[in-house]
């Protein structure tokens, strides 16, 4: 748990993951259910999550989709193989840089990259995607190969989800969160 009793504000975390094939929404599960541990009891975690495919169901579904996604606190992509470029989920990405958010701080973006039997041959281009439209949408970026025994420790996202904490918690001092957090870990 990353915030104290002391610091508690009962306020709210929203999660979005969107997976590309089942291997990855296990790990987006995963990095959603550790996110709301790290965050703790003082904050209501909500999560939502979606298939790539979904966004091809109806433009209503698809709006809906992006919405919640931008408005979410944490949005987390998840892909297991990236011997393609997935073209499709970099143009959603896109458009939703291109709407209005309704969130108030900068957000955090997730990526759960690969896994220990995929080739990485579009490794590099997805990263620089990612991070171009994690700028466009005011998001800090932070990704992660998924290889074998990584979902083993949550260690990786603790930095991140700490200073995701810090902006929404208004009033706080971050260094006091940061201790907060390195001593609990």
């Amino acid at each position: 748990m990353l915030i104290g009793q002391e610091t508690a504000t009962d306020g709210k975390l929203r999660v979005f993951s969107l997976y590309v094939d089942f291997a990855a929404a296990t790990r987006a599960r995963w990095a959603t259910s550790q996110i709301s541990r790290l965050a703790g009891d003082g904050w209501k975690s909500t999560s939502e999550m979606w298939n790539l495919d979904s966004l091809a169901v109806s433009n209503p579904i698809r709006k809906m989709i992006t919405q919640d996604a931008a408005d979410a606190d944490v949005l987390i992509i998840a892909i297991s193989s990236l011997d393609r470029r997935e073209v499709e989920l970099v143009q959603w990405m896109d458009s939703m840089a291109a709407g209005k958010a309704n969130r108030p701080e900068s957000g955090l973006f997730i990526g759960l990259l690969g896994d220990e039997n995929s080739q990485a041959a579009e490794l590099d281009w997805t990263v620089e995607q990612f991070l171009r439209c994690a700028r466009q949408m005011d998001r800090d970026f932070i990704w992660h190969w998924m290889e074998a025994g990584v979902m083993n420790s949550n260690d990786w996202l603790t930095s991140s989800v700490t200073a995701l904490l810090a902006r929404k918690q208004p009033g706080r001092d971050v260094s006091f969160l940061w201790e907060t957090a390195v001593a609990v870990a």
